[in-house]
């Protein structure tokens, strides 16, 4: 396929990528004398896509550390470098460096997942298997793309999609990228897959397995056999991924594999008839899960209030790169001045009474069934919904700033 050549790093990226690394990998490795460094992630198992300069290096501190901070003591030999603390359940630092991210993760140097004191402890020796069983790093490649590009791949909270290393898992134990396709657009849940056969049948994952750790596709760890490895996968998401490989089998093109980047101009003339909400906001600091989480419940939060209010939404969506984008496509229509807020049945007279005390101020009217009142609506355009909307105080603790963009 001719799109492998562009997911592909070409010689002059994978020497320039690897010149940066080693020479950070220099810069850290006599501060941390007593470690083992090992490039992990997509860098280290070589599923990386061209132009993606996230690298992974886990510190391998000795197993006699279990019962220290390997977190601070992180922190502390390395003070001299400028980093951020990522809080997680082992805190972890991330370094910024052009067009590089580095993340510095302490683990326990470990041989089999037993002796893990921490879940991070385990992640090496996924990349010690992936590494042995992947024949064919192109087609984990292409795999990558096509979810990335059809808003599947992350497996953070606020995406529920494959995580990259469940990715490398399918690809490899479908053996290639079109098997794993043809089989997935025939998938009936739960899907069971058990790379290293540490159960006999499907019947024997369900009686062994954690419920909590069920999901639509129960993905074992190869290297840890208490584990879905795909536990974090929404039933959306799989349904959506059984979709697109069943629209993908009947019309297989590039465009497929593209990332489709957010385009004003064409919303717009899509929607020409309708109002278009664009909202720009900055995120807070910390670690992508987290928020990632609070970007997708201020979207929800905008769509849901203005929803509530009548106006109807057509479409909507949010985009989170290098800056976080909200949009929503409104009908174009005003409000009436007035709302309705119906009260009680007729026939309960008591709650009637009540009612009309509460509403004492308000004309008491009715229709065949209940009584009501009519009450003067704040904002009839919802451009000025909106505006209001966002100096709510619920909205300062999911961003650091947000603000309308002209469209």
């Amino acid at each position: 396929m001719d799109i492998i050549k562009n997911l592909s790093p070409s010689k002059k990226e994978r020497e320039s990528v690897s010149k940066v690394i080693n020479g950070f990998l220099k810069k850290i490795k006599p501060r941390l004398k007593e470690c083992e460094l090992l490039i992990g992630g997509s860098m280290g198992k070589d599923s990386w896509l061209a132009g993606d300069h996230d690298v992974d290096i886990f510190v391998k501190f000795p197993k006699n550390y279990v019962k220290k901070d390997i977190s601070k003591i992180l922190q502390d030999k390395l003070k001299n470098i400028k980093y951020d603390v990522i809080h997680g359940s082992r805190d972890y630092l991330q370094v910024k460096q052009g067009s590089y991210l580095f993340e510095i993760i302490p683990v326990l140097d470990i041989k089999k997942h037993e002796e893990a004191a921490n879940i991070t402890d385990v992640s090496p020796l996924h990349v010690t298997w992936v590494k042995a069983n992947n024949k064919d790093s192109e087609q984990v490649r292409l795999t990558k793309a096509f979810l990335k590009a059809n808003n599947l791949y992350g497996a953070e909270s606020y995406k529920k999609g494959f995580s990259g290393y469940v990715v490398e898992l399918l690809t490899i134990y479908y053996n290639g990228f079109m098997n794993l396709v043809e089989a997935a657009s025939n998938w009936k849940e739960p899907v069971v897959i058990d790379l290293s056969k540490f159960y006999k049948d499907k019947k024997e994952v369900v009686n062994n397995l954690n419920k909590d750790k069920f999901s639509s596709l129960i993905l074992i760890d190869p290297v840890q056999p208490n584990r879905n490895a795909a536990a974090s996968l929404s039933q959306e998401r799989f349904k959506e991924f059984i979709n697109l490989c069943k629209k993908y089998l009947k019309h297989p093109h590039e465009e497929f594999f593209i990332e489709k980047k957010f385009n004003v101009n064409e919303l717009k003339k899509k929607y020409n008839k309708d109002e278009i909400i664009l909202l720009e906001a900055e995120p807070l600091k910390g670690k992508e899960d987290v928020i990632g989480s609070k970007l997708l419940k201020l979207f929800n939060y905008v769509r849901d209030k203005v929803s509530s209010e009548g106006w109807k939404i057509k479409e909507a969506n949010w985009f989170w790169n290098n800056e976080v984008l909200f949009y929503y496509v409104i009908e174009k229509k005003e409000l009436s001045k007035e709302i309705i807020h119906y009260g009680p049945p007729k026939k309960l007279i008591e709650n009637v009474n009540q009612f009309r005390k509460k509403w004492k101020n308000c004309k008491l009217l009715q229709d065949n069934y209940r009584v009501y009142i009519k009450l003067k609506r704040k904002y009839t355009k919802v451009n000025d919904y909106v505006k209001s909307l966002l100096k709510d105080k619920y909205l300062k603790n999911l961003v650091k700033s947000i603000k309308i963009k002209k469209v």
